[in-house]
């Protein structure tokens, strides 16, 4: 039967509609034998339970929300894959979005996930706007940002260290002799995010410390992708400017600056050193070898998705407040020779 309803299940099985219904809900209170001809029935039927419906009755459903800003960034990626699957063993689905980081695009993304019910969200902020953040409080939806947070946000948040992600980079450079280093960052649109505002002044208060001076002419607005790595460098090498050590506020840009610079005729490895950012699974490849900081986004995703599902089981807010230590992972794009 095609289109097969509750009424035609409970007609066939000699049950009424409640008992249908109940059949399909875990521990519920019908004998064993009658759940078991119910769902014999319906499966004969082709029937499934509307779960939308059932979600408008209920007034939620076993659904997360997850919001980034690009979904085609590897490690949005990686952390999503790590969260669904604790989603999954907690009976729980994820709908994954991202708000291109556009504050409005948050905000609505934000409202459509209240209107399907989620139980809960993990947000990765664009940090333009409080708006979206406000609603969700004013829904009392539970909600935990992860990777960064901005300094207006007051709620739970799993997040790295920033601060010391920018500092490693610097004592590594420092260490490979590089005496003119530079800070490769996100272009105009996105560089107020929070993340990278802390590695660049860990980075350049580090070599400030250590007698070296970088000013804001050696913060070079770059972009988070390859092409955009590679167009900041010939853009830089077209004016003159020429350093030894450069640190990116991501690993493709990297990746794109150590394309750009062999083609200027500047070797990473020998006449620069460059450092990358996420550690990202291509980072490793012997073509690229890039050194990079390593943030640990596949606990990251494990702490937030298990105190959400913690707080969504309490019917509470999550609390926790808590960042995860960077890690340098040392390759051949910045062991400079003697």
């Amino acid at each position: 039967m095609l289109n097969s309803t509750i009424k035609d299940v409970a007609r066939v099985a000699g049950v009424s509609d409640t008992t249908v219904s109940l059949a399909f809900q875990a521990n519920s209170r019908i004998s064993a034998r009658t759940r078991a001809r119910v769902l014999s029935v319906a499966s004969e039927l082709s029937y499934t339970p509307n779960l939308a419906a059932k979600n408008l009755r209920a007034g939620s459903s076993r659904t997360i929300g997850f919001v980034v800003n690009d979904i085609t960034n590897p490690f949005y990626l990686q952390m999503f894959r790590k969260a669904e699957d604790i989603a999954l063993r907690h009976g729980y689905s994820i709908v994954f979005a991202g708000s291109n980081w556009s504050a409005d695009r948050e905000r609505d993304l934000f409202e459509q996930m209240i209107q399907m019910r989620v139980c809960g969200i993990v947000l990765c902020l664009c940090e333009k706007s409080s708006d979206g953040v406000e609603l969700l409080d004013r829904f009392r939806i539970p909600y935990i940002a992860v990777d960064s947070y901005p300094g207006w946000y007051t709620g739970s948040y799993v997040a790295n260290d920033f601060c010391m992600a920018g500092e490693l980079a610097a004592k590594h450079l420092l260490e490979q002799g590089c005496r003119r280093p530079a800070y490769f960052t996100a272009d105009n649109t996105m560089n107020n995010l929070s993340a990278f505002i802390e590695m660049q002044k860990s980075f350049i208060a580090y070599f400030n410390r250590k007698g070296i001076k970088i000013t804001q002419d050696d913060v070079i607005e770059a972009g988070l992708c390859i092409q955009a790595g590679g167009d900041a460098f010939d853009r830089i090498a077209a004016q003159g400017k020429r350093y030894d050590g450069v640190f990116c506020a991501n690993d493709l840009c990297a990746m794109g600056i150590l394309e750009a610079a062999e083609k200027h005729g500047i070797i990473p490895g020998k006449d620069i050193a460059v450092v990358g950012v996420d550690d990202t699974e291509v980072s490793s490849f012997s073509k690229i070898s890039l050194t990079s900081i390593r943030q640990p986004y596949d606990q990251l995703a494990t702490i937030a998705m298990k105190d959400l599902v913690k707080a969504i089981k309490d019917d509470s807010m999550p609390d926790i407040k808590h960042k995860l230590p960077a890690e340098l992972i040392v390759r051949n794009s910045s062991r400079l020779e003697p």
